[in-house]
Formats: structure tokens, sequence, C-alpha cells
């Protein structure tokens, strides 16, 4: 019963960070894309970043469960593939504007 209980929890953590990724990758986006006089850099770089910390939670809750994220959570993947991030290290920061 403890493995099934560890497999509930680690699903239900899984459809929460990629739900939070989602929204805060969304945020990212609109952002990105406004014009330069109402774009805001730290409101970019802020949903960027928490974006990347619940992916980074998603892939790591993924392998912890012996789960395959590519399969499971195939967005998450894309993103940090996309922006060459790390799941121990740093990796990238946002692309500039206009690049």
């Amino acid at each position: 019963m403890k493995i099934i209980n560890e497999i509930e929890f680690g699903v239900a953590d899984i459809v929460f960070y990629t739900s939070a990724f989602a929204e805060h990758y969304a945020v990212y986006i609109t952002e990105a894309n406004k014009s330069s006089g109402s774009y805001d850099y730290e409101a970019c770089t802020a949903a960027f970043d928490r974006a990347k910390d619940y992916a980074k939670l998603a892939i790591l809750t993924c392998e912890d469960l012996g789960l395959n994220p590519a399969v499971v959570c195939k967005d998450v993947v894309s993103f940090m593939d996309e922006y060459n991030i790390l799941i121990g290290g740093g990796g990238t920061a946002p692309p500039e504007r206009g690049k």
C-alpha cells in the first residue's frame, strides 16, 4: 500500500508541476511578445525562472517514480531542450528580445 501511495502522490505532484510550468511559461510568452513600450523585463524573467523551476521539479518527480519524463511531460522536456537547461545546473537565461 505504501508504494501505491507514493505513486499517487508523485503523480499528483507531476500534474501540479506541469500545470504550474504551463501557467508561468504562458506568462513568459505573453510578456516576451509585448511591444517595447509595455514590455516588462522583470516580469518576463521571473515567469521564465518559475517555469524553469517547475519544469525541473516535474522531471525530477518523474525520474523518482521511474517514469520517462519525455513520455509523461513532453512539453516540459521540450522546453528544457529548447533553452538548453540542465536539471542540476543553471542552464540558460531567457533569450534576449529580437533574437
